[in-house]
Parts: C-alpha cells; structure tokens; sequence
C-alpha cells in the first residue's frame, strides 16, 4: 500500500454517502463534519432494486422508465443533496439500480471515492440472518475505508473543530498494520491524539503470563508507530484483558473519542445471527462513528476481471430512456 494512499484515505477529495433516505438529520450532521475537514465532495448514493423500474413499449420498442416510486425516491435524494448545498458541501445525488454491495464498489471504483460513509440500524437475530447489516456488507466489500455511524453515535450541531481523539483498535491481524498507517496519518493530518489499543484475551492465562504478554504487545505497538507520528501527534498506547469488544467500548467511552478505528476481518454465519462480532457490538454501542479498513492483502489485490472496471448502473430520470437499460 502506498504511503500517498493512506494519506489520501486521511483527507478524502470525495467521499460517497450511501443513504437509505431514513438516515435523518443525524447521519447529514456527521458526513458535513467529515467532508469540511478535507473539503471533501459528496457522492450521496441511494440504490433502487430493478423492480423499481417499470418496462413501457411505445410503438412496438421496449424502453424501461421510472416508476412513481423511482420518482419519490428522486425527490427526496436532491431534497437531501440540498440541505448539504446549504451547509456549503458540494454534493452530487446519485441514484443506482441493483444492490448495494455490488453497486456501490463500483462506483468508488470508477468515481475514484476515498471513503464511504453508511448508517446502521444494527439489526439482531433472525432479521440481521435473513437482511444482514449492509453498512458491514459494504465494510467487508470496499477497498477504502468504511465510516458507519450508529445510532448511538452523535455529534453537537455546528461543531467544526478538528477532531481531538482517536481511537485504533489493533488485533496484530492482517489488517492491523494498514489500520494503524491509516490512523496515524489521520492523527497528523489533524494534529489530533491518538490511542492504540490491544485486547489481550485471558482464556487460559495466568497472571504472570499476562503481564508476560503486555510487556510483548506494548514493544509491538510501540514498532508500529511511524517515527514522523510520534513528532507531530501525541500516541498513547493502551493493553486491556477481556473481552475485545467490552474494552473497546470502555476505553472510547471513558475518555470521548471523535473517531474508533477498527479492522474488517470477515464475519462467521454465528455471528451475524448473534450480532456478536466486535465490529456490529462496537458500531451499535459506540458514541462516536467506526471507521473500518479491510486486511492489507484484500486492499492492495488487483484484477482484471472486467465487473471490477464495469460502469455501475446508473438511473437518471431526467435523460433519454437508453440509461435505464
């Protein structure tokens, strides 16, 4: 992964907002806060199933148009788009026919995002089984990093300040090292402080053990550290015992931190029915919005597989009928 990547995922140019039209004005609040610490512009992204689409032949030649519902869904997504204008954000709605997580990567791809913002509404049990979380569909599926705000994160309206806390959650798993780059190039873009936490898991550890294993993972957290972050941003670094998702709750809790910072590993079946990976206790519990990052071998992967450099389906009711098809 290139150094300029990671800065560039620091301090985004376009940042793509998949909405649902639900979000409210919580989810605008915090993608305004984002795209004013970069100047960022904003892709604001509603997906349409196909069905949303109706087929209508006019002398003897099929064409596919907008149903009303295609039409409401319009509305409502440049009425968002606007309320964006007025704070000032250049933001371009777009609508896409299909489903999210093939559409959307699609379009980060071709539109050159740098990071993608999703809400969640944190679905358990049999509906997360049979629905699923997109906003963690879309953090497993995305070669940028993921914002998911939950709905216990919030943030004081009109607050512009730069962020003053950050927290990076690193497992030492594939992905940690592209999590921590990234997290240390966020902290030095906004001069912010930055903690870097380890959870050690004590099944089967004494006490001498433990303390065995902090002192190991604290030199490990410590070589992580990019000589020019430790300059220009205070790091802390913290070791906790128990369970990972409690501790990481408890120390973004503890002291309010503006941003956590985690890995996407990928999800087992038991814990999308349970709701218990780290990631959805972390999102749905947190204060503050989760930035999630995919494993270093997934991110830098490259294909040429054609579906990786297709052009998503687009839907604009306003041009001729050959771009619904």
């Amino acid at each position: 992964m290139k150094q300029s990547t990671v800065r560039r995922w620091s301090n985004p140019e376009t940042i793509l907002v998949a909405t649902n039209l639900l979000e409210g004005s919580s989810m605008i609040l915090h993608t305004v806060y984002q795209a004013r610490l970069s100047g960022a512009k904003i892709l604001l992204v509603h997906v349409v199933r196909p069905s949303t689409l109706r087929t209508n032949p006019t002398a003897g030649v099929p064409f596919v148009q907008p149903s009303p519902a295609l039409l409401e869904v319009q509305a409502r997504l440049d009425q968002m788009a606007r309320a964006y204008q007025r704070e000032g954000i250049l933001c371009e709605p777009i609508i896409l026919s299909g489903t999210p997580t093939e559409q959307i990567p699609l379009l980060v791809r071709s539109r050159g995002v740098d990071r993608v913002v999703v809400a969640t509404r944190s679905p358990r049990g049999v509906e997360r089984l049979l629905m699923g979380s997109v906003a963690e569909l879309l953090a497993a599926a995305m070669d940028v990093p993921v914002c998911i705000v939950g709905h216990s994160a919030h943030r004081g309206s009109g607050n512009d300040s730069p962020p003053r806390r950050i927290l990076v959650a690193t497992s030492f798993r594939p992905s940690s090292s592209l999590c921590v780059s990234f997290a240390c190039a966020f902290a030095e873009e906004h001069h912010t402080n930055l903690t870097l936490l380890h959870v050690l898991e004590s099944v089967r550890m004494g006490t001498s053990q433990i303390e065995e294993a902090e002192i190991a993972v604290r030199q490990k957290l410590a070589i992580c550290i990019p000589l020019h972050a430790k300059e220009r941003c205070q790091i802390d670094l913290e070791i906790r015992v128990g369970d990972p998702a409690t501790e990481i709750l408890k120390v973004a809790n503890f002291v309010r931190h503006d941003f956590i910072i985690l890995g996407s590993p990928p999800d087992s079946i038991v814990s999308r029915i349970l709701g218990s990976s780290v990631i959805h206790r972390v999102v749905s519990e947190a204060d503050c919005p989760v930035l999630t990052i995919k494993p270093l071998n997934s991110a830098v992967m490259t294909s040429t597989d054609g579906l990786l450099h297709a052009e998503p389906s687009r839907i604009n009711p306003d041009t001729s009928t050959q771009n619904y098809l």
